[in-house]
This record gives structure tokens, C-alpha cells and sequence, in this order.
């Protein structure tokens, strides 16, 4: 991993992502198609940042998806969400050729999804890249070879997976996309 990655993603993960939250790259879908894979009611889609959708999620108990292109990609993020690591959603999601997700649920589980050609490939857990399963070893290990895909710590896992999705999507999260509105949609109320 460049120093530059090393950086970027370690201050996006301590500023932006240290509370659970779901985060899913598809490639050749759009927003509307994206948020239908989410089983999202279209009528709930406003614009907001990814901050007022977390606050929303904490104030109002909505379970809510934040959807927006990244270059040719959509990225969806779910604040204290995983639909977008069920089978089913990332098979959908990934229709368009290839879909990644990174779920992390705090200091107890953190796991890579992927699937190409609408199905899953592998769910990935915290582990190193030789212990992943052959079929998303042989997919991703270009992108991922170099990356400190370790069993500790969690943050420095959660950059490697970061940076392994900006090298196969080839576009950069940053703060400037979280800080700007994209369309939230509603999946459902927390109960």
C-alpha cells in the first residue's frame, strides 16, 4: 500500500467510519437500480449527507441506505446497517459485473462481500488474503497483495479493505463525496 492510500484511508476510517456501518461498491448500476437491489422504497429518497443519514438513523430508528456515483461506480453506505452484505442484495447489486461490500459492526465482526455476474462469490472474514476463499483470492489477490490484511487491528483491516475497493473499482472515497448530498432511501424502521 502506497504511503498516500495509507493515509487517506486511515483518516477517512478514524474521521468518517468508526461507528458500524455498512459499505458496498457495485459497478453498471445507477442509483435508482441500486436502491431497488436494497428492497428501498423509491417514494423515501431525499437528498442528504452521509452525517444526516447516520444522525437520522441514531434519532429518528431508521434503517437507511445512502446512495451516490463514485466515477462509474454507485456506492451505497449504511450507517449500523448489512443488507448489503446479504447474499441476495450483493448478487443484485453486482448484475452490472462486480459488487464489494465492508461490514463492520464495532470490535466483534469485520468481513469483505463479493460477487460478480449477479452471485456471490465469497464473504470474507477478517482474515489474512492466504486464508480467503480460492474464488475471491483469484479475483482480488492483484489488488490485494500488498495490503496488511491482518487479524489485528480492526481499523487497520478496514483501511486494507478500503483501499483493496478503491484499487478494484479504481475511484476514491473521500471526504469531499461524505460531505456532499446524495440520496438517502429508507429500508426500513428500527424496532
Amino acid at each position: 500500500m502506497s504511503d498516500e492510500d495509507l493515509s487517506h484511508y486511515s483518516a477517512l476510517v478514524s474521521n468518517w467510519m468508526s461507528d458500524p456501518a455498512c459499505v458496498t461498491w457495485c459497478q453498471g448500476m445507477d442509483v435508482p437500480e441500486v436502491a431497488r437491489s436494497f428492497g428501498a422504497d423509491p417514494a423515501s429518497g431525499i437528498p442528504m449527507t452521509f452525517m444526516d443519514t447516520e444522525m437520522e438513523h441514531y434519532d429518528e430508528a431508521l434503517q437507511t441506505v445512502l446512495i451516490g456515483s463514485l466515477g462509474d461506480w454507485s456506492l451505497a453506505i449504511e450507517p449500523n446497517g448489512g443488507e448489503g452484505r446479504s447474499p441476495g442484495t450483493i448478487a443484485a447489486l453486482s448484475k452490472g459485473g462486480e459488487a464489494l461490500s465492508l461490514y463492520w459492526d464495532g470490535p466483534v465482526k469485520v468481513e469483505l462481500n463479493y460477487a460478480a455476474h449477479g452471485r456471490l462469490i465469497a464473504t470474507i472474514p477478517k482474515s489474512p488474503v492466504a486464508e480467503w476463499p480460492a474464488a475471491a483470492r483469484d479475483r482480488l489477490l492483484p489488488y490485494a497483495w500488498d495490503l496488511p490484511f491482518t487479524m489485528l487491528p480492526d481499523e487497520q483491516w478496514k483501511v486494507a479493505a478500503f483501499t483493496l475497493a478503491s484499487r478494484l473499482s479504481h475511484v476514491r472515497l473521500t471526504d469531499q463525496w461524505l460531505d456532499r448530498e446524495h440520496t438517502r432511501f429508507v429500508l426500513s424502521s428500527v424496532v
